[in-house]
């Protein structure tokens, strides 16, 4: 007998005279994430003003440094892009 008819009889069998418990797991849960974001507002020196989403799910230290980044890369503050990169580095 073929190696397929073999397998298809073996698993006939377990499915009619076994219930083959084995084969009914439980579907995995999927993951909820929070994808929702909230609105940061900021005006640069010279008087121009942007707004950029964050995500919510970042602690409020994360929150507060991805803060600074926008603003710093937003305000074009040179002087700050290497701290802005290390502050944003420290989260996700």
């Amino acid at each position: 007998m073929k190696l397929s008819k073999k397998l298809f009889l073996l698993l006939a069998s377990c499915f009619f005279a076994f219930g083959c418990e084995l084969l009914d797991e439980e579907p995995e849960e999927e993951k909820k994430v929070d994808n929702s974001t909230y609105t940061y507002s900021y005006t640069c020196p010279t008087g121009k003003k942007y707004t950029i989403q964050i995500p919510n799910r970042l602690s409020s230290t994360c929150k507060a440094n991805w803060e600074y980044y926008a603003r710093t890369y937003g305000c074009n503050d040179a002087d700050n892009f290497p701290e802005a990169n290390k502050r944003k580095a420290q989260c996700p």
